[in-house]
């Protein structure tokens, strides 16, 4: 059984690795994470909610944007009622480094710092390739690999940079991703961490390389992006649910990231039901 350290990477072998399931979780009823131990590995990316889980004795809780790696044979399970949480979750078998060489994937145990965004789409595409039941597994095998290559690139990234990076940069973003779905101003955040505006503004922006609206807009239209295709909610309600207010604005935001206006975009990839 593999050793948990949630401030720990996980080096996994990139030979060997297969898929097994993978889906989307969403509830709106209290409702708690059902005991459990895996044969395989168990990745969760939350979206919504707090997703509140004890492994091996120690409480843990995800947030939005958080993402969770559990090895096989943990024991864990949720702990408290909770509700509006949504997840997505896959399972997939692979082997550990054991060598020390970390030539592998490097995937950490729990990251709150990783922008998961082109990994959710991933997860969704392997949904759709899970169900149209292809005689073998090389495709979804691929889309997984790509997957766990795409969070081992981002997680690895940064590691320089976090060095010298300011401390106060990672609270900003916490407080951004907790704070999204409301109207927030460069003023409030000043005002929380108790900054001047323009030293706030200069400090977010040289480190991140965005402005603080253009990150803000990030989570926004990620987050909206999900709620297309995770939901039956007209466009002008997930607009609003994810801090626009107006409508017309959310689409141009939308239709110049994606390239496609949001109407159109959940017309092609249709809806991704829980499984």
């Amino acid at each position: 059984m593999i050793e948990i350290d949630f401030s720990k990477v996980l080096v996994i072998e990139q030979a060997n690795t297969r898929f097994h399931w993978c889906g989307f979780f969403q509830t709106n009823e209290p409702w708690n994470h059902d005991h459990r131990i895996n044969p395989d590995f168990e990745l969760m990316i939350v979206t919504e909610g707090v997703l509140k889980l004890v492994i091996e004795g120690k409480q843990m809780e995800v947030h939005p944007g958080n993402m969770l790696l559990i090895p096989p044979q943990i024991d864990f399970a949720g702990f408290g009622d909770v509700a509006d949480v949504c997840f997505y979750w896959v399972h997939f078998e692979a082997a550990t480094e054991t060598d020390g060489s970390g030539k592998g994937w490097q995937l950490p145990f729990f990251s709150q710092e990783i922008m998961l965004d082109n990994e959710l789409l991933l997860i969704q595409q392997m949904q759709t390739i899970k169900q149209m039941d292809f005689p073998d597994s090389t495709l979804i095998d691929a889309y997984l690999h790509t997957l766990l290559l795409s969070i081992s690139e981002k997680y690895k990234q940064p590691l320089n940079a976090k060095k010298n990076k300011h401390y106060l940069v990672d609270y900003m973003k916490q407080f951004l991703q907790r704070n999204y779905q409301r109207t927030v101003t460069v003023e409030e955040i000043a005002h929380y961490f108790g900054y001047n505006k323009a030293y706030i503004s200069n400090l977010f922006s040289r480190e991140v390389g965005e402005t603080i609206t253009q990150y803000l807009n990030t989570l926004r239209l990620e987050a909206a992006r999900q709620a297309l295709l995770t939901t039956s909610d007209s466009i002008r309600e997930i607009a609003n649910q994810h801090g626009f207010e107006d409508e017309k604005y959310f689409s141009r935001l939308f239709s110049k990231k994606y390239q496609q206006s949001p109407r159109f975009y959940r017309k092609c990839y249709g809806r991704i039901e829980k499984m």
